[in-house]
């Protein structure tokens, strides 16, 4: 594929390399009866109990994802990974919309993709966006999904959108407004709610931040902190770029949540003030985050804020793109709830509405997380 580009290629090659990475899915082959996958004018999925979850997000070149990062060596990443080829977008793609599913306490069953980009694009860039998407289906978990369909069109820019689906499984979705909420006390007091997160805060806003620092200021950096003791600070720089490039959402958190009663859930994709601050407000509530869990949570990532002149509890609080999932939960001792598996305590939820439209962010004085008509790239904390 070396030298062959999109142009060269026509949409029926383009679809050839699309539909061999897909082929490699657990579930691809996974047609129940009456179904139709991939080569009609639509597909027919299935609805095994007479609903299923939907959501729907898009990746735009230069806004969302680079060609290449200023981090990028001339011959190859500086700390690993894949900085410009397209596995690492293809790989995000697919996450963030499988970590909306999992938001919902459903599997993930089914992607749509639509691909806009110019004729000159590389094939090989295709081919490893192909790579990627399947590979974040395959090693993140999600063995019932599989890709259903899509759309081919030409562009100045690239830009991928994706349709993820989901199945309940009879239970019901949760949602980010409280279901199921607690009696008030003995004394009237409004019930103490929790808010638990399960994955990791902060590392893809510090990723964020090592790919956009120019490569021989960034080793000149890392060197520099290196020989002043901060020893592993190449190491957490190389697994902060691979937490932006190639999020973990934790598939099948959601469901575990919703089993074991969490009362209301929605993935951290915009910072973790920010989306607790909205889950807060669609129930009337205000969000406090624990400062000690901020400061312990940000400990792993202090030598390298310090080495790139960044704050590593902003990027714990701010930024955006680890798709931890975060849900509210009865607190402990309050109604014998016990707390879900993997998840951990980071704040809670407490009845005092916040005032004239502000947010938790700025309550607190910090930064106010991800808008997309106010920053140039995507969870970068200081404007994902």
């Amino acid at each position: 594929m070396i030298g062959l580009t999109v142009g060269g290629l026509g949409e029926a090659g383009i679809l050839r390399i699309l539909n061999r990475r897909f082929a490699a899915l657990p579930a691809a082959d996974d047609w129940p009866e009456g179904t139709v996958g991939p080569g009609d004018d639509a597909a027919v999925v299935a609805a095994p109990d007479g609903r299923f979850v939907i959501t729907t997000d898009a990746m735009a070149q230069d806004r969302d994802f680079r060609m290449t990062w200023p981090a990028a060596a001339p011959r190859g990443p500086v700390a690993g990974g894949d900085f410009a080829g397209g596995y690492s977008t293809g790989w995000k793609a697919a996450a963030q919309n499988l970590s909306d599913v999992n938001a919902m306490a459903a599997v993930p069953s089914g992607l749509l993709l639509a691909l806009t980009m110019p004729a000159t694009t590389s094939a090989a860039w295709v081919d490893g966006l192909a790579a990627g998407l399947s590979g974040a289906v395959i090693h993140l978990g999600a063995d019932h999904c599989r890709v259903v369909g899509g759309d081919l069109g030409g562009d100045d820019r690239i830009t991928l959108a994706v349709t993820a689906t989901g199945d309940l499984q009879g239970r019901a979705a949760v949602r980010r407004t409280l279901s199921g909420r607690p009696h008030r006390t003995p004394d009237g007091a409004d019930p103490r709610l929790d808010l638990v997160l399960c994955g990791r805060a902060g590392w893809a806003a510090a990723g964020l931040d090592v790919l956009d620092t120019g490569r021989e200021g960034l080793l000149r950096r890392l060197d520099t902190a290196q020989h002043a003791g901060r020893t592993g600070i190449h190491r957490t720089a190389a697994l902060a770029a691979a937490a932006q490039l190639r999020p973990r959402p934790p598939l099948g958190a959601g469901r575990r949540a919703a089993e074991a009663g969490a009362l209301a859930m929605m993935d951290v994709s915009d910072g973790l003030l920010k989306d607790a601050g909205r889950l807060a407000a669609a129930n009337g509530l205000r969000a406090e985050l624990d400062p000690e869990w901020v400061r312990s949570e940000a400990r792993a990532l202090i030598p390298l804020a310090r080495a790139l002149g960044r704050d590593a509890e902003e990027w714990v609080s701010a930024g955006g793109e680890d798709y931890g999932l975060l849900a509210v939960v009865p607190a402990a001792g309050s109604s014998g709830a016990a707390l879900p598996a993997g998840f951990r305590r980071i704040g809670r939820l407490v009845g005092r509405p916040l005032e004239g439209g502000q947010s938790s962010a700025e309550v607190t004085g910090g930064p106010d997380g991800w808008d997309h008509f106010a920053a140039p790239l995507r969870s970068r904390p200081q404007s994902g």
